[in-house]
């Protein structure tokens, strides 16, 4: 777990760890990908208007704290296709942080707040 979080985690973590509760609307648990690191079915996805929060499944908690994401460091998402799944790839922060890889479907049912450049 300690070398998944290394290549996916880590730097999000470094940057947005959160320790607080977070309100917001549950999303659900969802797969994602982050920096190439594949979490099929293993993170709770929340949002609120300051931002989005993720958690990882109980079994995947060590080295792998929650974080939230405020929109504004979200600077561009941008269509993916993978075999038949519609994805949106989420670029995180200016210097480049980190790449969050969602089902189209799943960044569909997000209110989000503000506007995102779209590529």
């Amino acid at each position: 777990m300690y070398l998944i979080s290394k290549k996916g985690w880590d730097s999000l973590a470094e940057r947005f760890r959160m320790n607080d509760v977070f309100h917001g609307t549950r999303i659900g648990i969802i797969s994602a990908s982050v920096n190439g690191t594949s979490y099929n079915n293993s993170l709770v996805l929340k949002y609120n208007y300051d931002g989005i929060y993720l958690k990882s499944a109980f079994i995947f908690r060590l080295f792998h704290p929650p974080i939230f994401i405020p929109w504004k460091e979200i600077k561009y998402v941008r269509d993916k296709k993978i075999f038949f799944s519609n994805m949106k790839e989420l670029v995180i922060g200016d210097p480049f942080i980190a790449l969050i890889g969602l089902q189209a479907s799943v960044y569909k049912r997000m209110e989000i707040p503000i506007t995102i450049p779209h590529q």
